[in-house]
């Protein structure tokens, strides 16, 4: 009984440090924020008076002139035609699959990084840091994020490749779309936040035991799905595709090149916990 309370008390604390990573974090925006607001970072007027103190005299003259509707600068964005996008199709396809390669090549190498960090770490200090909190706090950011595929649809049709991207390359079908009366961009945005609220609830609900199903099936379902939206990834990369509705756009290139390590370490824990649990 103790171990079952210590398990549920470290899973519960987890969860709750994974989804502040989502709001605070990894998503870039708070829940407080609304569509179309400005995304400025929230403080407190304890901050607020520490930062003011802190300020030389022409820094506190400029902050008492600033306007009320301050926005603050826009991040810029590259030269159309320095992107993938305006490129002939054979090079968007060959580069493509170069971006594809280097997050699998990346996936291995960070698995390898964790069995070595298992293998160095005393016995059963990494299995109870796999077992205790990645199917409760991976589970939550899936469930968190396929929720936003309903609340904001919009922003993620933005970047949901159309058919013919890539010099064709891309010609994953929408069965049934008009049938449906959506768009291809809808389709593709709802069928996969459903995939990831459902995946994501199993994934939580096998974590803690509710559900009788063992964790490596959601969590190998969950890394076959972070594998097949990955080219909407790729297309924000190779034509510079904003998600707007108030979401900042990622800055171009190197946002890009922290969110595709955070997709390499995303697969990998899913490999972990499909392969090695």
């Amino acid at each position: 009984a103790l171990k079952t309370k210590t398990t549920m008390f470290m899973s519960i604390r987890a969860a709750c440090i994974y989804a502040c990573l989502i709001y605070h974090g990894v998503a870039g925006f708070s829940p407080s924020c609304r569509r179309g607001s400005a995304l400025l970072p929230r403080t407190t007027s304890a901050s607020v008076s520490f930062q003011l103190q802190s300020m030389l005299p022409d820094d506190q003259d400029k902050f008492n002139n600033m306007p009320n509707n301050y926005m603050p600068p826009p991040i810029p964005r590259p030269d159309p035609s320095i992107l993938i996008a305006a490129r002939d199709g054979s090079t968007q396809q060959n580069a493509v699959f170069a971006i594809t390669a280097a997050i699998a090549l990346g996936t291995c190498i960070i698995v390898s990084l964790l069995n070595g960090l298992e293998n160095v770490l005393p016995d059963g200090w990494f299995a109870a840091w796999r077992d205790y909190t990645w199917p409760a706090g991976l589970g939550l950011i899936f469930m968190a994020a396929g929720v936003s595929h309903f609340t904001v649809a919009d922003a993620f049709c933005r970047i949901v490749p159309p058919r013919g991207t890539w010099g064709g390359l891309w010609q994953v079908p929408a069965p049934l779309a008009e049938e449906l009366g959506l768009t291809y961009a809808e389709y593709h945005t709802y069928w996969t936040g459903i995939a990831e609220l459902l995946g994501g609830l199993l994934l939580v609900g096998s974590g803690f035991g509710i559900f009788d199903v063992d964790v490596r099936i959601p969590a190998g379902l969950l890394g076959l799905l972070v594998f097949a939206i990955t080219p909407a990834n790729i297309y924000m990369y190779t034509h510079d595709a904003e998600m707007g509705n108030g979401i900042p756009p990622i800055p171009y290139p190197n946002g890009h090149y922290g969110r595709a390590v955070a997709q390499m370490v995303l697969l990998a824990f899913f490999w972990k916990l499909t392969f090695h649990y």
